[in-house]
This record gives structure tokens, sequence and C-alpha cells, in this order.
């Protein structure tokens, strides 16, 4: 009975914990993510000259990775963007600087993970093997993240037809439907658009399109283009949806002509619940990585059933703990796999970062307010030192086998006190 109360009253702490962290991320701590996190996606079409293709490259910025600074009434960030273009040989070919100010009424406003900044720089290059480079840096702290993609189009023009870059719509609404950046849908959907350019001279066009998860198909069908000329035209199409489900989804288009000419090109996509990191596969993994907040039982019971009953019972657990219901976001949600990516990233040597002892004490707690390191000496292992001052706690961590495995002092162990379950 005493270990059960024990038990809840740390679950309770952890949520408190977690709640403050989504409330104070202006904080600056060692460890936690410095550079700024954006994402970028280029798209190549074919142009009617056939030597070259067209490259828009859309970058999208998260507010929450940019420094926010009050002035006056209002919470200003400044940052700067650079695209860069770069043949085989890394010679620039094109690109384009740019620096500009976002402003803010409120500093809550600068937190919240759903607003972003979109931008977009369309460029004209021969159709060769390319590196698409993007720079983003935040003008107040000058750290800059730097991103890169290898696109090879130099086979663009190598048939008697063109198929450019799947273009993917995030909404199902006819007129308000925006680029797909993360490759994932955040709900259900019920109806996918998306667009595509064909380019070609022997009509008519024969458009085929499948949508697969794993390997079922879920949607195959042929159309006709019944043009009476060539054709240089962005086409849109409209796919009414059933039976989606938390996975990775992979649409395959084909185009033929008359005369038997082909062009293939496909895009991938994810459906998953909004909160839940990118990189966690599969609802498994996540109800599994819930092994701090959730007991044995719960993660049991929600992991029994099909896919759709296991997305219904761990939207309940987290609808259950939503420190702001009835809105879209769920901050402790947010915050929690925020802290498993980073942990991921960080702490993963011999097995996956959230599972180790510093994984553990980051994802209940968050970063720490300081670090104290010892290197590796003669007649003492590494180890940190964790300090927690605005809650009162330190941990330590020793790594035994000098392979950055650091395990919690066996001392912490013992006490019992600072964890639900481990």
């Amino acid at each position: 009975m005493e270990k059960i109360i024990l038990n809840r009253v740390v679950l309770l702490l952890s949520i408190i914990i977690l709640l403050n962290g989504c409330a104070d991320q202006n904080v600056n701590r060692v460890d936690d993510l410095t550079l700024p996190d954006f994402s970028f996606i280029g798209l190549t079409e074919p142009l009617a000259d056939k030597e070259n293709i067209q490259i828009s490259v859309h970058v999208k910025i998260p507010y929450t990775e940019l420094q926010f600074t009050r002035s006056g009434d209002t919470y200003l960030a400044r940052y700067e963007v650079a695209v860069n273009l770069a043949d085989k040989d890394n010679e620039r070919i094109a690109g384009e600087i740019w620096k500009d100010t976002l402003r803010v009424s409120e500093y809550k406003e600068s937190r919240n993970s759903t607003n972003t900044i979109m931008a977009v720089k369309t460029f004209k290059v021969p159709a060769s093997e390319l590196t698409i480079n993007v720079r983003v840096t935040d003008l107040y702290t000058k750290k800059s993240h730097v991103l890169s993609d290898k696109v090879d189009q130099s086979k663009m023009y190598a048939g008697a037809l063109s198929l450019g870059n799947i273009i993917i719509m995030d909404n199902g609404t006819a007129n308000n439907s925006k680029l797909l950046m993360n490759e994932s849908f955040y709900e259900i959907i019920d109806t996918l658009r998306f667009k595509v350019r064909l380019l070609g001279d022997n009509y008519p066009f024969k458009i085929k399109y499948e949508l697969k998860v794993k390997s079922e198909s879920k949607v195959n069908e042929t159309i006709l283009i019944d043009h009476s000329a060539p054709i240089d035209s962005l086409l849109n199409f409209v796919i009414p949806l059933t039976d989606m489900r938390y996975s990775n989804y992979t649409l395959f288009v084909t185009a033929e002509d008359a005369k038997g000419n082909r062009a293939n090109t496909k895009a991938h996509f994810r459906v998953r619940i909004r909160g839940v990191n990118f990189d966690v596969e599969n609802m498994d993994e996540a109800v599994k990585q819930l092994i701090y907040l959730a007991s044995d039982r719960q993660i049991k019971e929600m992991m029994s059933g099909s896919e759709v009953e296991k997305t219904e019972k761990f939207k309940q657990f987290w609808e259950a703990l939503d420190p702001t219901p009835g809105t879209m976001e769920n901050e402790l949600m947010e915050e929690y796999y925020r802290r498993v990516a980073f942990s991921l990233e960080a702490f993963t040597v011999v097995q996956e970062g959230w599972k180790t002892d510093r994984g553990m004490i980051y994802i209940l707690f968050g970063p720490p307010d300081e670090i104290q390191r010892g290197p590796f000496e003669l007649d003492r292992k590494p180890y940190q030192v964790w300090e927690y001052y605005h809650i009162g706690k330190q941990f330590v961590f020793r790594d035994e086998t000098g392979f950055g495995d650091f395990r919690l002092d066996q001392s912490y162990l013992e006490q019992g006190d600072w964890r639900f379950r481990y």
C-alpha cells in the first residue's frame, strides 16, 4: 500500500514538473536544444525548355526555436535564412540570403509550438545532381543550424514524358490547403489532395495513382487526360479515404503517353497523433515510451486490441492529463515527447536514449539548471552531476565502462523517492 501511495505521489510530482516545463521554456539551461531547429523541403518541376527545372525550397521555422526579446509592448525575434544550391562538384549555382523580424504581442505566442514561419524561394537551375543547403540563424543568439538534401534530376528529361515531385497538401479543404511540410498528417484524414506537374508531347495521357500502407493497397485508380495537344500542366487530384490509421503511407504516381512512354514519381507521408514525436514509428512504441507516466497495467491495456483501439486508448490517456481541455494542443503531451525526442538524440549509446538513466531523469525533470562534468582520470571514471536548483534536486551519473553509458549513482537508486518507475 505504501508503495502504491508513493508511486501516485511521485507521478503527481512528475506531472507538475512537466507542466512547469510547458509554461516556462525561456530559461536557458545546459544541454537543452540549443540550435534553431527547422525543416525544409525542395520540390522540383519540369520546365518546357527541357533543360532546366524549377526548384521551390520551402522553409518552416517554429516560433519556439527562436529567442524572443521584449521591445516595448511586443516581443521580437530576428533571424536569417540562407538557401544555397550546389552542383555535384559542390559549386554554388543559385541561392539567396535574407533576414527578417518576427513580432508577437504576447510572450505565450512565441512558445506555441503550432506557430511557424513559412518561407519559400524558387530557383531555375539545370536538370542535374544538386545539393540543397539551408541555414537558419537566430540573430539574437548568433546560433545557426544547417540542413542539406540531395536532389538528382539528371534524368528528368531522359524520356519523352516528365513528372515533377508530388506536392501533398496538408488538409482536406478545397480552398484552404497548404503544402504538407513535415510529411505527416496529425489526425486521421478522409481526403487526400495532391498535385504533380506533367510534361509531355504525345497525347492522350494515362495517369495511375496508388496509395499503399506497407504492402496493402488503399487506393488504386487510373484516369485518362484526353488532351488534344502537348501537356505542361500542374494536375490536381482529390482522393476520398477510408480506414486511415496511425502508420506510414506511400503515394505512387505513374504517367503514360500514347506511345507507351512512362514516368514515375512517389512521395511518403505519415498519419500520426499531434504531440507524438515524428521519430515514433508506431503506436506500440509511443505507448512503451509512457513508462515514466503510466503503470504496467495501463501500458498493457493500451497495447491490446487493434491499431484503431490502441490509438483511441492512447488519446484517452492523454486527454485525462490535458492541462487545457477543449483546446487543440495538449501541452503536457507535447513537452513529454519533446523530452523523449531529445533523450533519443542526446543519450543513445548502448540503448535508446529514452531508456537510459539520463534519459529517464531528463524526461521526468527536464533540462538541468547546471551540469558539472568530470573527465576520465586514472583513479576516477567520468561522471556528471545534474543540478536542479529550482526543485532542490541533484543527480550523479557515472560512466563505469568509459563508453559514454552513464548510470545513475547507486545511492539514488536505493532512495526510490524521485521516480515513478523504471
